[in-house]
């Protein structure tokens, strides 16, 4: 049910993912949400889900910890409703009810799962009203740490949308055992994108493609050369084809310990990102797209944006 954005005056959405957990805290003022704190900390709830098909106890005690910060952040904040929502590894994992519950008992905090539609509609949503490109194609990819969703539409309407089982965490797990990466196990992995990616909605043109989430900000950073995390240079970068080939030469001849010396890398994700920019990358050129926009707003900003009947 949406809520009368006029009951609130600050309002935060917190977005429990495979990898990430992210916490947004925004005005209302106006009919108008005016984001002001945007947090994110690698979580890596998810890690091992797709082996063991649970979330370990350890994972499970870095989530309620994290989430034990942000609720601390928004008492200080003064925030007075917040939305709480969970993606991939809450669908994936056998045991992610056992978590739901401790959350609910540890800390009062409700988390609703969102299905693989929910989770693209949301994505759809927040490029949409940000970009309001009204006469063109708008293409997001939402690529995530255990799926990754692709969405294709118009003016607030998606056309075709598909989630798949591409993730930055996932395809690493799965695929990237050695220090540095193997050829063979590169081959392996691409081979494996490629043939995911036979599924995904091919766009209409002329059309824009948009990428979220933080493989994509990271991506951009990267190629900016950001000593840290700087949301205004980086929302709504155009970022090429070709300087995601260099990045992938760049974390491929390099060791993890290597890569975490690279700038704007957060050493967090240094493990993962040469997964994660290999999705993003086959993905330009299989829709043909030499350039995508990136930008800093996701799921948790449409999230608000539909709570909030905005």
């Amino acid at each position: 049910m949406k809520s009368n954005p006029t009951l609130f005056k600050k309002v935060a959405s917190i977005d429990i993912g495979t990898n990430t957990i992210l916490l947004l805290i925004a005005e209302v003022e106006g009919g108008r949400l005016i984001p002001f704190f945007d947090k994110e900390k690698i979580v890596r709830l998810g890690e091992g889900v797709q082996k063991n098909g649970v979330l370990s106890e350890e994972a499970m005690e870095r989530g309620l910890q994290t989430l034990a910060q942000y609720l601390n952040e928004c008492r200080r904040m003064g925030v007075e409703k917040i939305f709480a929502f969970g993606t991939n590894p809450l669908r994936e994992a056998k045991n992610s009810k056992n978590f739901l519950k401790r959350v609910e008992e540890k800390l009062g905090l409700s988390v609703a799962v969102l299905s693989e539609e929910e989770e693209a509609q949301l994505s759809f949503l927040a490029v949409t009203r940000d970009l309001k490109e009204m006469d063109r194609f708008i293409y997001v990819i939402d690529v995530g740490g255990g799926s990754t969703e692709f969405i294709f539409g118009q003016s607030e309407q998606i056309d075709k949308w598909i989630s798949l089982p591409l993730g930055s965490v996932r395809f690493t797990e799965q695929f990237l055992h050695s220090d540095p990466v193997k050829a063979e196990e590169w081959r392996e992995m691409e081979e494996r994108i490629e043939d995911l990616l036979t599924k995904i909605p091919l766009p209409k043109i002329p059309f824009t493609m948009v990428a979220v989430g933080g493989t994509a900000t990271t991506l951009a950073s990267v190629e900016l050369g950001l000593k840290e995390f700087i949301p205004e240079k980086i929302h709504n970068f155009e970022l090429k084809r070709n300087a995601l080939e260099r990045q992938l030469f760049l974390y491929r001849s390099k060791t993890i310990h290597e890569r975490r010396k690279i700038p704007g890398l957060s050493p967090a994700r240094a493990d993962v990102i040469l997964a994660g920019c290999a999705i993003l990358h086959k993905t330009m050129e299989y829709i043909g797209s030499e350039s995508v926009i990136i930008s800093c707003h996701g799921v948790r900003y449409g999230l608000l944006f539909k709570k909030l009947n905005f």
